[in-house]
C-alpha cells in the first residue's frame, strides 16, 4: 500500500491516463479519487461512472451524451458523463464490462479527445482525464476477443494494483476505528469500543468482499450497539463468530469469553503494538493451518491465499522454516 501511495505521488503532476486493478471492494474508487485529489485538476470535479449501472444499450448516452430527439424518449439535450467531467476526472468503473459496441468510441474519445453525442453532426473537443478500473482480467477478454487490445493498451498506461485486504491486515484496525466514527455519528452512538477479542477476529478473517464487506460489518456492529457499551464477540455476525465462542459477564460485572479456544485467535494486546499484535495473530494462523494440512507448503498456501514465495517468506521472518 505504501508502494501505491509512493506512485500516486509520482503521476500527480501529470494526466496520464490510469488503470486500476483489484478485487471487487478493495477500494478502487477510493484510489481513484486520491488520483484527483494531489493532481492539477484537484479543484475540478471527479465523476464517477459504473459501466454496469446502467442498461448497455444506454451506456453510450450516457457516456457521450445526446440531443433532443437523437431517439424515442430523449426530451431534451444531455452533456453525457464525459462533458459533465470536462476539466476534472472521469472514472469509469467495470470498464471491463464495456460492451464492444461502445469500445471504438471510448477509444476515439481517448485518442482525439472529442465525443460526438447521439444526434449530433460535429464532434465537441473535451479536456478530461481518465481513471478506469476493473476487478476482471483484461488480458483474458482480450484473449477472447471481448475486449479491444488498442483500447486496453490506451487505458493501461500507468497500472496501479490495489491488494486484497486479507493481504493487507494491519490496516485493519485503522479501517474499524474510521467506519466506527463514521457509524456511532451517523447512528448517534457515543464511546463505542472494540473489545480485543473481536478485534482479533475481524483481523484475522479474510473478507472476501474486501474493505466493502468490512465497513458492512462494522455498520451492523454500530447499528446493534448502544452508547458506550464495548463491541465484542455477541455483536459479529454469525459468519464471523466461532461458533462456541461467547461473553458473559461475572460476578464482578467483568466481561470473560469463553469458548474461544481451538481454531479461534486471542492473543495478548496489552502493551503490544499493532505489529505486535498482527505478528502473533499470523503465527497462530500459519502454525494451525501447518498443523492442519500436515505442513504441505503447498496446501498452507492455497488454503491462506498466498504464494508458495510467500509463505516462505512468512515462515523466515517468524522463525518457522523448522
Amino acid at each position: 500500500m505504501l508502494d501505491l501511495v509512493n506512485e500516486i505521488q509520482r503521476i500527480r503532476s501529470s494526466d496520464v491516463t490510469t488503470l486500476i486493478t483489484g478485487e471487487s471492494g478493495s477500494g478502487k474508487e477510493v484510489i481513484a479519487r486520491a488520483i484527483h485529489l494531489v493532481s492539477k485538476r484537484k479543484d475540478k470535479v471527479f465523476v464517477p461512472f459504473n459501466c454496469t449501472a446502467v442498461p448497455r444499450d444506454l451506456v453510450e448516452g450516457h457516456l457521450f451524451g445526446y440531443k433532443k430527439g437523437a431517439f424515442t424518449g430523449a426530451d431534451e439535450d444531455s452533456l453525457g458523463v464525459i462533458r459533465s467531467a470536462n476539466g476534472g476526472t472521469l472514472f469509469l468503473d467495470e470498464i471491463g464490462d464495456l460492451g464492444l459496441d461502445v469500445q471504438p468510441k471510448l477509444l476515439r474519445f481517448l485518442q482525439e479527445n472529442e465525443v460526438q453525442p447521439l444526434g449530433e453532426k460535429t464532434p465537441i473537443k473535451v479536456d478530461v482525464r481518465i481513471i478506469a478500473a476493473t476487478n476482471m482480467n483484461l488480458e483474458e477478454k482480450m484473449r477472447q476477443g471481448l475486449f479491444r487490445q488498442d483500447l486496453f493498451y490506451r487505458l493501461n498506461v500507468i497500472r496501479l494494483y490495489v491488494p486484497p485486504l486479507r493481504d493487507r491486515r494491519t490496516e485493519i484496525p485503522e479501517l474499524v476505528k474510521h467506519f466506527l466514527d463514521v457509524y456511532s455519528e451517523r447512528f448517534g452512538r457515543q464511546n463505542l469500543t472494540v473489545s480485543p477479542e473481536a478485534m482479533s477476529i475481524l483481523i484475522a478473517h479474510d473478507w472476501e468482499g474486501n474493505v466493502r464487506e468490512l465497513c458492512n460489518e462494522v455498520q451492523r456492529m454500530v447499528a446493534r450497539a448502544e452508547s458506550g457499551e464495548r463491541l465484542g464477540l455477541n455483536h459479529l455476525s454469525p459468519i464471523l463468530k466461532p461458533a462456541d465462542a461467547q461473553e458473559i459477564r461475572d460476578e464482578n460485572g467483568e466481561i470473560q469469553v469463553i469458548g474461544l479456544t481451538e481454531g479461534a485467535f486471542n492473543v495478548q494486546t496489552e502493551g503490544k503494538t499493532l505489529e505486535e499484535i498482527v505478528s502473533a495473530l499470523e503465527i497462530q494462523i500459519i502454525t494451525e493451518s501447518l498443523e492442519r494440512n500436515k505442513r504441505n507448503i503447498s496446501a498452507v498456501a492455497r488454503e491462506l491465499g498466498l504464494t508458495r514465495r510467500g509463505l516462505y517468506l512468512k515462515l523466515g521472518r517468524y522463525g518457522l522454516k523448522e
